[in-house]
């Protein structure tokens, strides 16, 4: 693999230092490495990011689409990522031109994000209920009935939790971009959260995290639970028991979505303040039809034309 070009990683501590996520930091730095190692296997020369022209781009988005066959999502991913870099580095004057500027991303179809159908959810809650640990019941019920980010999740606090009888809400003090807002909590996800609470570290006298509030609210059997990698993990083991495909917890949040819109059909701006989402526009993908949709759509359109043809 290609070594990070020095200007490249400066760009990235710049984002760092921004408050961007890790995930989104190795996403852009493997798009860049993506980047060099094509460049130094096409022309055999090291990648230099201030030399590089539009046809570099393009060829290397057309190696992408014909040769790699890599999915359009991923080349736009990639693309976009070098395309930020550009426009940092010719906003503090380290390159000229931007050669991404020409190339376009590919467009692809507007439809719903990848979501569990009510009956796969309903087998992962079964699954996870059915002899699942209460932090995980509490972890995925929360992810279920609040859309969280995972890093939003990793970040909470036992004192971002309010539960009683009739009512509760979870508090997000830094979602994305710096958001804050409350979330109402469900029964259902309650009762979860208070059967994990009564067994967390937080209640047990002795305990460094004893009456803190601030105390993590995820803890595993070496302390308090901080990677992405941790979610999977919980989430994978109950999706496997399921006996579904594997899923990550940005899944459950656009299954939040889903289910919320088709349960409030016009309400657009409830949404986007439960998902922490500031332009109502970001939530209108959840009224695309889904592949599944269209296909019912276009069976009933064909059993209609085969009844006329009938009679």
């Amino acid at each position: 693999m290609a070594e990070t070009p020095p200007l490249v990683t400066n760009w990235l501590e710049h984002l760092d230092q921004q408050g961007r996520s890790t995930h989104t930091l190795k996403a852009y730095r493997r798009a860049w490495h993506h980047l060099a190692d094509w460049y130094e296997t096409h022309y055999d020369d090291a990648c230099d990011p201030t030399r590089l022209i539009g046809r570099d781009i393009r060829d290397w988005k057309s190696h992408q689409q014909t040769i790699e066959k890599a999915a359009p999502s991923t080349i736009n991913q990639r693309l976009v990522a070098v395309s930020s870099f550009y426009g940092w580095a010719v906003g503090v004057d380290k390159v000229s031109r931007d050669p991404t500027k020409e190339i376009s991303t590919i467009r692809l179809p507007q439809r719903q994000p990848k979501s569990l159908s009510t009956k796969q959810l309903r087998q992962l809650l079964r699954a996870v209920h059915h002899g699942g640990s209460l932090r995980a019941v509490a972890m995925i019920e929360l992810l279920v009935g609040t859309g969280l980010r995972v890093g939003e999740l990793l970040q909470l606090q036992v004192g971002d939790l309010i539960l009683r009888d009739r009512s509760g809400w979870v508090t997000v003090r830094e979602g994305k971009h710096g958001g804050y807002r409350e979330i109402p909590l469900t029964n259902e996800v309650r009762q979860a959260l208070s059967a994990y609470l009564d067994h967390h570290p937080y209640h047990q006298e002795g305990h460094e995290a004893y009456q803190d509030s601030q105390a993590p609210l995820w803890w595993g059997k070496h302390g308090p639970l901080s990677h992405r990698s941790s979610v999977l993990r919980i989430l994978n083991k109950y999706t496997l028991r399921a006996q579904l495909d594997p899923i990550g917890p940005h899944i459950l949040r656009h299954t939040f979505a889903t289910q919320y819109l088709q349960a409030n059909p016009e309400d657009l701006r409830g949404l986007a303040a439960l998902l922490g989402h500031s332009d109502l526009n970001t939530v209108m993908i959840y009224t695309e039809p889904t592949l599944h949709d269209l296909t019912g759509r276009l069976e009933r359109m064909n059993r209609l034309s085969v009844d006329e043809v009938a009679e």
